[in-house]
């Protein structure tokens, strides 16, 4: 086996009920993404179907807690009144061996991994609607109608954080998901390159793009300003009042997006919404809104 092939924990997430399960098992199927499904461990009781080992370890309390004293997993959560975990061992045992790791976990966990681990690809699967989620969750006949609520609410806080992930692909058909995540797989070059990835080649863009345009507006403020109003870029009852963080998010969104759009290998990863979280991300780090946001003539 090559030394330069790259290896790494691929993260598929999404709310309770969104299809990851479904999904996972067709993308293991597909050899050439040589894929390696985590199997997670957990206190709640096993579904229909469900085998010790295979889908989950299922453990009692006092032995999950056990392994979050002894760091013995790579993320955690409680959820329902039940613990969830990846357990690191086997993980890395994976990525030794020359595996790509799937874990199939909740955003809470995934929160943790994107953090903590390196070398994280990270998917967020996104539900064609709320209501066609409650139906999967209802169609498992499997929890009571006060779990299916907490999930349901829980879902609502975990959507807003789908733009923390490098990738948001929608489960309308598993076959569809299941085709986005493959081609995202394939494009980002999980299994072969040492290389920048798209997303890795896309912050930079952003980040130059976003830092230029920081500089020109910063460098000359009250002239540069000045310089809307005149273009007409902005109104005269703006320039009285001018609120810099909303208009640069905008102009900025503007032209990342279509700077996005004009290069065929970011054209089908993004939509507007991401690249209007990016901008917003950039220029926090940037500083950008430490500047005097308004000024009178």
């Amino acid at each position: 086996m090559s030394s330069n092939i790259k290896r790494r924990i691929v993260v598929i997430s999404g709310p309770s009920g969104v299809g990851k399960g479904s999904i996972n098992s067709v993308l293991r199927k597909d050899k050439h993404l040589s894929l390696e499904y985590s199997v997670s461990m957990t206190t709640r009781e096993p579904r229909n179907g469900e085998i010790d080992g295979v889908h989950y370890f299922f453990v009692t309390n006092e032995e999950f807690e056990s392994a979050i004293a002894n760091h013995e997993l790579i993320e955690h959560a409680q959820f329902v009144g039940n613990y969830y975990g990846t357990p690191r061992k086997y993980v890395e045992q994976q990525l030794q061996n020359g595996k790509n790791v799937i874990l199939e976990i909740e955003v809470d966990g995934a929160t943790q991994v994107i953090k903590n681990e390196k070398d994280v690809l990270s998917i967020f699967l996104m539900p064609p609607t709320l209501q066609e989620l409650a139906n999967r969750l209802q169609g498992r006949q499997s929890e009571t109608p006060e779990v299916i609520k907490q999930r349901l609410d829980k879902a609502l806080l975990e959507v807003p954080l789908k733009h923390t992930y490098q990738y948001v692909v929608e489960n309308d058909t598993v076959e569809n998901a299941v085709a986005k995540i493959t081609d995202i797989l394939e494009k980002e070059n999980a299994a072969q390159s040492d290389g920048p990835t798209v997303f890795d080649r896309l912050k930079v863009m952003m980040g130059n793009l976003v830092e230029n345009n920081y500089m020109f507006f910063v460098e000359n403020w009250e002239m540069n300003v000045k310089i809307l109003r005149d273009n007409g870029v902005i109104t005269t009852e703006e320039f009285n009042d001018f609120d810099a963080k909303e208009k640069m998010i905008n102009i900025l969104t503007a032209r990342l997006y279509h700077r996005v759009l004009a290069h065929g290998e970011f054209s089908d990863l993004l939509d507007r919404d991401f690249v209007e979280n990016q901008v917003q991300r950039l220029m926090f780090k940037i500083n950008f809104f430490s500047i005097e946001q308004k000024f009178e003539e």
